[in-house]
């Protein structure tokens, strides 16, 4: 009798998620259907968030798993959103600039994974140090999205290379990106109303997802730069306290032994 593996179950999720990305490449080379080649996108983004999820539930976390995973990404967001974007604008500027600049998140994004794997330890992670890739593909693709439903395919050049530019150097900074939240209606009274928060949102995501996506995305995008930078003002402060306390602990500690010197050796 052939016995199949457990880690079969969440590998083949990783197959889906690449299938997806090619999906999304072929769309925008031979059918120039853009919107299909970001929604295809999006499809390989759900896929990559349950492989990992069906791992842990299975038990079946692997380190061959784990770069798998990494390979796919780099095909469903690295080479899918730079193909998307170049046939999308970018192949219209001359002397191969837009080539240039539609190869940054395919560029960024490997420099991105390769680092990821490099630093993890274990299968579970707390935070992204970087924008994770995934997310960096979504706001290209929501972008497609949003010009293509509400301003007729208009590329709006100087916003689609500012995004391009930004999630592409987003992803190999040190700004702390958090983990989505494991979260139920079995908790405490806080996670039931992040809960039923998160679930309005995500209907009224499925409702107008053309409208909403980008946005989140973009808000997603600022999070990140608004926790990193309190977070870096709160360990100055830290810093200069710990400076003050020795400073003043060293005064402290001088007057004291010259008190002392002072009695042990009074003037006649």
């Amino acid at each position: 009798m052939i016995r199949i593996p457990r880690s079969v179950i969440p590998n083949s999720f990783t197959v889906f998620n690449m299938l997806a990305g090619y999906m999304s490449i072929v769309f925008s080379v031979n059918q120039k259907n853009f919107v299909l080649a970001a929604w295809m996108i999006g499809l390989a983004a759900v896929l990559d968030a349950l492989d990992g999820k069906v791992a842990r539930i299975t038990n079946s976390s692997s380190k061959f798993g784990v770069e798998y995973d990494s390979l796919a990404d780099v095909v469903s967001f690295g080479v899918a959103p730079s193909v998307l974007i170049y046939q999308f604008y970018f192949i219209n500027i001359p002397h191969d600039i837009g080539l240039i600049f539609s190869f940054f998140p395919l560029l960024f994004g490997s420099i991105r994974l390769a680092r990821f794997n490099v630093q993890l330890s274990g299968f579970t992670k707390t935070h992204f140090n970087g924008l994770p890739i995934p997310a960096a593909a979504i706001t290209i693709g929501s972008y497609i999205l949003l010009v293509e439903k509400y301003f007729d395919g208009e590329a709006f050049p100087r916003i689609l290379m500012s995004v391009t530019a930004i999630v592409s150097i987003l992803m190999v900074s040190n700004i702390r990106y958090e983990v989505f939240p494991q979260i139920s209606l079995r908790g405490d009274l806080r996670q039931k109303i992040i809960f039923s928060l998160l679930l309005v949102f995500a209907v009224l995501i499925i409702m107008f997802p053309y409208m909403l996506i980008f946005p989140v995305m973009l808000f997603y995008l600022g999070s990140g730069l608004v926790t990193s930078a309190f977070m870096k003002t709160t360990q100055v402060r830290k810093r200069r306290n710990i400076k003050k306390e020795r400073r003043t602990g060293g005064e402290r500690r001088y007057r004291s032994e010259y008190i002392e010197e002072d009695e042990e050796f009074p003037e006649e």
